[in-house]
């Protein structure tokens, strides 16, 4: 070996390219002319690694994989999690077949290769987080592929709050101004985080956990309660088992929530993030499972009726069991609710409990409900993919109604204008899915108007006036189909 070509594969080595420290690998493709792969991987405690459904591998290396709950189906699902960058394979056998196997969602573009009857590998390139489904809701396993961490904090550094690897039993963490909360991968923090003042972040591929703790029955009213905060960040920690609403900005200005992973579904009223009386608020790169409502935006009572306003949601992927993907409203003690933009979102399954659009409690994709003389304005949903499958559901109501807050009924409804429906696709199962679209007024006052349809397309068949699933009831303005 020449001495160039020495020196050369010692920087890939003293780099992190071969094997080495807390389970980082690379491959040599750059020596092929190639980007190099680097995984990342982080053990599990032994007591929190499940090898009963699932095993995960990445270029050879294992991937503990961790169990979650559910009400619902066969009352449990999985998850596993890596970091990576460059070509990457990733290989999972089930201990049930796979023949079946379904990946969602499509837009990864995720082919997998079935390697016999309980085996897959796929490929990868870019971040992803899918669920393989080997049976439909029962047992799934979700898999994040994450980017690689950059910039991590350190144990000692100052203004950190550092949990390593293993099981902690912190039950509240509290950061106030410019505090980061570091969850390494490999830690399952079990308890809840409180927050209030400027500068804060929360983040690390670490778990807090809230299996602990029954339904309502928590250390505090939510499992990240961000009150009050501005230039707030919580960055890829995932969340398990709250024991109601998981993340929740308050009277919040300045909000990035990206790349954060919720496996709920355990109890009911377990909101994965609601936006409650915030401004310049940005949701990316989520993935959400509930039982109760994916996305919500709120008025409460303490805030000042401060306006909900500038939110954007984009390239997530939701999953409610029993509740409503969207839901904008209900509690209302806000000056307005505006400035919504939800787009590039894939909808990976609805509420199995069918309702229609006349029941006060009506399960849909799409919930707009201004209450309490409130105005609702300027919300755009665009390039939303739902995917049907075994079940009927709602897919838009906007329609303002008297709700409540805090314990006490409205006396009115709200109003609601402007609003933007397009390129909503839904593909998948036709047989039982409905899809009805209803928009209807509560009275000349608060009615709704300039509500737009463009491109809205169920298995292929645009979305008209004419359309049997659509109802324009009473007290509206200017609701418009438009199809390219």
């Amino acid at each position: 070996m020449n001495e160039r070509w020495f020196r050369f594969v010692s920087r890939l080595a003293i780099g992190g390219v071969l094997c080495g420290g807390v389970a980082a690998c690379a491959s040599l493709d750059v020596l092929r002319g190639q980007p190099a792969a680097r995984v990342v991987t982080y053990p599990g405690p032994a007591e929190e690694v499940s090898t009963s459904d699932y095993r995960v591998e990445v270029n050879g290396r294992p991937v503990d994989v961790y169990r979650a709950e559910s009400q619902y189906f066969d009352k449990k699902y999985y998850f596993a999690s890596f970091d990576f960058s460059g070509d990457v394979t990733v290989r999972v056998t089930s201990t049930q077949s796979l023949a079946r196997v379904k990946i969602l969602p499509e837009r990864f573009g995720i082919q997998p290769k079935v390697e016999g009857p309980n085996a897959l590998s796929f490929s990868a390139r870019q971040p992803f987080r899918i669920a393989i489904e080997r049976d439909g809701r029962n047992s799934p396993l979700l898999v994040f592929g994450n980017p690689l961490e950059t910039n991590l904090p350190q144990p000692g550094d100052t203004n950190v709050v550092y949990f390593g690897p293993g099981v902690h039993k912190p039950v509240k963490v509290r950061l106030t101004d410019n505090q980061t909360l570091y969850l390494a991968g490999g830690a399952v923090v079990k308890g809840c985080v409180e927050a209030r003042g400027s500068n804060i972040t929360v983040r690390g591929r670490g778990i807090l956990d809230g299996n602990d703790y029954p339904h309502l029955k928590g250390p505090a009213g939510f499992m990240l309660n961000l009150a009050g905060c501005r230039n707030l960040v919580v960055r890829d920690v995932i969340v398990r088992g709250p024991w109601t609403w998981a993340v929740v900005p308050a009277g919040c200005d300045g909000v990035l929530i990206d790349n954060v992973k919720i496996c709920g579904s355990r109890v009911l009223n377990d909101d994965g993030i609601d936006v409650v009386n915030s401004r310049d608020v940005t949701v990316r790169n989520c993935f959400i499972r509930t039982q109760d409502d994916c996305i919500a935006v709120k008025g409460l009572d303490g805030w000042g009726r401060k306006p909900c306003e500038k939110m954007v949601i984009e390239s997530c992927e939701f999953w409610t069991d029993r509740a409503n993907i969207f839901r904008i409203g209900y509690e209302c003690e806000a000056a307005e609710m505006s400035g919504l933009v939800a787009r590039d979102i894939d909808v990976l399954h609805y509420s199995m409990n069918y309702r229609p659009p006349e029941a006060f409690w009506c399960n849909t994709v799409f919930f707009l409900q201004p209450s309490g003389d409130m105005p609702m304005r300027d919300l755009r949903f665009e390039n939303i993919r739902i995917h049907a499958d075994d079940y009927q559901t709602v897919l838009v109501l906007a329609k303002p109604m008297v709700c409540g807050v805090g314990g006490r009924k409205y006396t009115a409804s709200g109003r609601l204008s402007a609003c933007v429906f397009k390129d909503i696709e839904v593909t998948g199962n036709a047989e039982r899915f409905g899809g009805e679209m209803c928009v209807v007024g509560a009275d000349e006052r608060r009615n709704v108007e300039d509500v737009t349809f463009e491109n809205v397309r169920l298995f292929g068949n645009p979305v008209s006036e004419k359309s049997a699933a659509v109802t324009v009831g009473a007290h509206t303005r200017n609701i418009r189909f438009l199809s390219k």
